[in-house]
């Protein structure tokens, strides 16, 4: 018999099982190792011996255990502990459920191997809390020829060990604006509670307060509170912009030890109007005297209304009207929406349901008249009940209307298509992330798509799928099914690989490429297969899956076979043997060379950007098809149409020929948050498939624009990366410098009473940041942060001891102002930037000097 201790949930803290080593001793306090998301503080380990197991314990790859409540909180079980009649249920391949009997006992048998999730449904409010790390959970592993014996200690819910009040500063909020919270935990047990954590809006909800960054102090490792004790907790947090249209913002959070896993903690709610941007409102009536107003007596009061964008499709804000039936949409951007009654009314005409916000407040009225709410039904259906493995699965998916109104913003969640290469794109509008479509009441839609079949189980191709719409009702979504019979079928590969040494795009003597190793990989099922070339350069792959299958080639001496720009997946049938030709060539790197030049070093929002794309082929033979590919983190423009020849057709040049090929850009709104325009572009024929591409790169600078930066500042005195209990830094000066040696000083602010600091109107770039005193940030990266214009950047402000501080600037010849000269520029003004018209112009200056000297290495 095998015995499970702790089973190993966590490496500092014991496991919701309790040890049965009758010679451990068991610790006296909950240690808790934490991450983020939150896990959490666990019972710990008994030191008893576990009653010996009931008859059925014998059997082999079994689960024997006992339950028991800790009602004196001694992590281990006594007399009298003992839990009758809990439910306890393992989860592996299948589902398996028993109760415990009157000593706690219960047990499973005839077990396949494997890992088992069990769940505890107990009475009288006792539970079991989950003690997993991060992206798991609690675990039974079962061997084989083994049974595994475990206990499992129950104790109260955290709301019954914990209370917890929040608050926020004000009422309400003019947005941008930043909420002050105040969180209150008060441990009501007569023992230390450890790794307590915050989660915090369970519903992802977009107008709420409770993000993880914010959040920290309730992250990994969690506040730990002594018996009877009470700990505040305050957090500035920014209110998200969502909150401006829906008018409100809101705060959920429940705290546990492990709050991830573990709900039954104290619960607490805020919420606080936000005010600002755009007004729109709508006066709701049935006008049931036809004089084309709304009368006092015909407003109708209580109805939800929800506001979508008509371009993405996306719900921007919901209401619900007042006594006097206006609905108020504040927050609103300039532009038209879609207004989607969500109760048993509707708009009289389609025509009432555009919104459109001008940028002056408006106040329209909207004639309503009953009408059944939507109701779809779907069904999918494939075009055979049984398929052979390599053949094309069509899924129809048909939608009906059967309410009395149009469905809104329908839309399809094709997730449940594992044994299928996913058909998303085929759906159109009602893609999940797409705008979704409308369906008239009494309409049907049928949507439809061709697909492979990727993977199968026992023989069962198993397909569902799910659709959602704004208004549907609280049960959920509709889900529907389908599935088919699938028969395996195999066939064969073979193939030649050649060097083209001469160029000549064909086969010659003395080419074959002998020793090449071939792998391939994909399938029905999924399957890997690798071999090697023979003498004449020729491989075979025999009786392998049908199906769709990548082929990777490695040649020696740095030879490389090219994906064609016209590339299919090679496709193995039953039948005809499936015979490819690989040709090998020179990598591109060796041939071309590209320069990328932009036209100006600074530019404004709106203005023409020309890109001067330079092409040159250093080889003695011609490469065809060269395309372009911009697709790099922070990259301004993508390939366009307005790219000619690189976009498609692609760029031929001849033996030693160089072309200069003209792009022009508009500078997009998007290019003020990081106050610069970037060109990080890769060339190459077959750009989307190929690797060994040449890079071209060019910035130019955006002047204006502004961030913030905000953050804790902690000295990490036990190294383990994060702000523990009594590591804050108040007080202390923290700058903003544009390089960690040599820069200049860009901002300068004190942290707070609580160790927050606060950066207020900084230009974008990045920036170093340093500490007054002996402090450093550790790393290649330490105090690296980057700010972005128009969004507030949270920093994780974590130093250690280090040597004493040099003059802020590095050697600046003893001006102290790090070269950029004295006052002006470098003016301390508290929280905020210094002198920053000033550094803004310095920053563009610094920026042009700095390319005027090394611009233009762009390959």
């Amino acid at each position: 018999m095998a015995t499970v201790a702790a089973l190993a949930f966590g490496t500092s803290y014991a496991a919701a099982f309790a040890q049965d080593d009758p010679t451990s001793t068991p610790p006296t306090t909950s240690e808790t190792t934490m991450t983020t998301p939150p896990p959490s503080s666990a019972p710990p380990p008994s030191s008893e011996p576990t009653p010996p197991p009931p008859a059925k314990a014998e059997q082999k790859n079994s689960i024997s255990g006992v339950l028991y409540a800790d009602k004196n909180s001694n992590g281990k079980q006594d007399p009298g502990e003992a839990l009758e009649d809990g439910t306890i249920t393992v989860t592996g391949r299948s589902t398996y459920t028993t109760n415990s009997g009157a000593e706690g006992r219960f047990a499973f048998a005839d077990l396949a191997p494997g890992d088992y999730v069990p769940a505890y449904f107990l009475p009288d409010g006792w539970v079991v809390h989950n003690t997993a790390q991060v992206g798991s959970t609690d675990v039974i592993s079962v061997v084989a020829g083994v049974t595994t014996e475990v206990a499992v200690r129950a104790e109260r819910p955290y709301s019954e060990q914990l209370s917890a009040t929040v608050s926020l500063d004000r009422d309400s909020y003019e947005y941008p604006a930043s909420a002050k919270i105040t969180v209150t935990l008060t441990n009501t047990t007569d023992r230390r509670i450890d790794g307590i954590q915050a989660s915090c809006n369970r519903h992802n909800a977009e107008n709420t307060l409770g993000s993880s960054n914010y959040w920290y102090l309730f992250g990994s490792p969690g506040q730990s509170i002594e018996a009877g004790q009470q700990r505040k907790v305050t957090i500035t947090e920014r209110i998200p912009a969502p909150a401006l249209t829906a008018g409100a913002v809101t705060l959920d959070c429940d705290f546990a030890p492990n709050a991830l896993w573990n709900p039954d903690g104290p619960q607490v709610h805020a919420e606080a109007v936000v005010n600002g941007g755009f007004s729109y409102t709508l006066v709701l009536g049935e006008d049931r005297n036809a004089d084309q107003r709304i009368d006092a007596d015909e407003a109708l009061s209580g109805e939800k209304v929800a506001l979508l964008d008509q371009q993405t499709g996306r719900q921007v804000a919901e209401r619900k009207s007042g006594a006097d039936g206006r609905v108020e949409f504040t927050g609103l951007t300039p532009g038209d929406y879609q207004a989607v009654l969500l109760s048993a009314w509707t708009f009289t005409d389609d025509s009432q349901q555009l919104v459109r916000v001008t940028g002056q407040a408006e106040v329209s009225p909207r004639f309503l008249k009953l009408a059944a709410p939507a109701a779809l039904t779907a069904t999918m259906t494939l075009d055979k009940p049984r398929y052979e493995s390599h053949e094309t699965v069509k899924v129809d998916i048909t939608v009906k209307n059967d309410g009395g109104r149009a469905a809104e913003r329908v839309r399809l969640f094709d997730r449940g298509f594992w044994d299928l290469y996913a058909p998303s794109p085929q759906w159109g509008d009602a893609v999940e992330d797409g705008p979704g479509v409308r369906i008239a009441a009494g309409e049907s839609r049928t949507f439809s798509a061709l697909v492979k079949i990727r993977e199968f189980k026992n023989g069962r191709l198993e397909v569902s799928a799910w659709i959602e719409y704004v208004g549907m009702p609280n049960d959920g979504p509709t889900s529907f099914y389908a599935g088919a019979e699938v028969v395996q079928t195999n066939g064969d590969m073979s193939g030649v690989v050649y060097i083209d040494k001469n160029h000549n795009k064909q086969q010659d003597p003395g080419e074959l490429a002998a020793d090449t190793l071939v792998e391939i990989s994909g399938g029905a099922p999924y399957a890997y297969f690798k071999t090697t070339t023979d003498a004449n350069g020729r491989f075979s792959l025999t009786n392998i899956p049908s199906g769709d299958y990548t082929v990777d080639y490695t040649l020696a001496g740095g030879w490389i076979v090219h994906a064609e720009n016209d590339r299919q997946a090679p496709f193995v049938s039953p039948g005809v043997p499936l015979q490819l030709t690989a040709r090998g060539e020179r990598p591109y790197t060796e041939a071309l060379k590209v320069t990328t030049v932009l036209d100006n070093t600074t530019y404004v929002i709106g203005a023409d950007a020309k890109i001067a794309i330079t092409l040159s082929n250093k080889a003695a033979y011609p490469v065809d098809g060269v395309q372009a590919a911009c697709i790099s983190e922070g990259n301004t423009w993508r390939v366009s149409d307005r790219w000619g020849d690189l976009h498609s057709a692609g760029v031929t040049l001849g033996p030693g020929e160089t072309k200069t090929l003209l792009v022009d850009e508009k500078v997009p709104e998007s290019a003020r948050a990081t106050g610069r325009v970037t060109v990080k572009c890769d060339f190459a024929p077959g750009i989307e498939w190929n690797q060994d591409f040449v890079t071209g790169y060019d910035w130019a600078l955006i002047p204006g624009g502004h961030g913030s930066v905000t953050g804790p500042l902690a000295h990490d005195r036990n190294h383990n990366s994060l702000g523990d209990p009594g590591e804050s830094m108040p007080n202390a000066t923290v700058r903003l410098m544009t390089d960690r040696e040599f820069g200049g000083i860009v901002a300068e602010t004190v942290s707070d009473a609580d160790g927050m600091v606060r950066f207020e109107q900084v230009p974008p770039g990045t920036y170093w940041a340093q500490v007054d005193g002996p402090w450093k940030f550790e790393g290649i990266n330490g105090g690296r942060l980057d700010v972005t214009a128009g969004q507030e950047t949270f920093y994780f402000f974590v130093v250690v001891d280090g040597p004493p501080p040099t003059t802020p600037g590095g050697d600046d010849g003893g001006t102290g102002d790090g070269g950029w000269g004295a006052e002006g520029a470098l003016a301390k003004t508290g929280a905020s930037v210094l002198g920053l018209g000033a550094v803004a112009v310095l920053l563009v200056a610094f920026g042009i000097g700095a390319r005027v000297a090394g611009r233009r290495r762009t390959s």
